[in-house]
């Protein structure tokens, strides 16, 4: 293989490691989002579940109603815990900040530093990058399909990934 052809094969890499961070970086912050919201809505659930048995208990109504309402909040509260959805929430929300982590790295080594690389160095960096983007895949959570829809609409309708200054870049080719 050409030394050329190998600079063109490192690039195209990278790219694609830059491309597999943003998607995966949108799609754990997706994740995060809802994970947020549904342990929000168990929280207040729990909360009012528990103050409406405890309305029960000491107005001495129905004593059906006093345990039905105290079985849904220990049930809410057992989904809460079972669940985790803040521990869900903060391992998606650390790992989407690892790919954008990532992703500056691989696009400030393609735009600046393979510039000034010989061809063992770029490949040694090419993989560093891919050995961190492995290791982020081991440990993360995996994306739900809610959180890669909500990503990929995103990123290829709302089109929102884009920094100003590349923005303006491509209106003026």
């Amino acid at each position: 293989m050409e030394e050329k052809e190998i600079v063109e094969n490192i690039k195209k890499e990278i790219e694609r490691i830059r491309e597999d961070s943003i998607y995966s970086a949108k799609g754990h912050f997706e994740s995060a989002k809802y994970w947020r919201y549904g342990n929000y809505i168990l929280m207040v659930a729990s909360i009012i579940s528990v103050c409406a048995s405890l309305v029960f208990v000491y107005d001495d109504s129905d004593k059906f109603w006093s345990g039905f309402v105290a079985i849904v909040s220990g049930f809410i509260t057992m989904l809460l815990v079972f669940l985790n959805p803040q521990k869900k929430y903060s391992s998606h929300q650390n790992s989407g900040n690892k790919y954008l982590a990532l992703r500056n790295k691989a696009r400030i080594f393609l735009e600046i530093e393979s510039k000034n690389m010989d061809i063992e160095q770029q490949v040694e960096s090419l993989k560093k990058l891919d050995s961190k983007r492995n290791k982020i895949n081991k440990y993360s959570l995996p994306i739900a399909s809610m959180g890669y829809k909500g990503a990929k609409r995103q990123i290829e309708i709302d089109k929102n990934i884009q920094y100003q200054v590349d923005k303006e870049q491509n209106e003026c080719k």
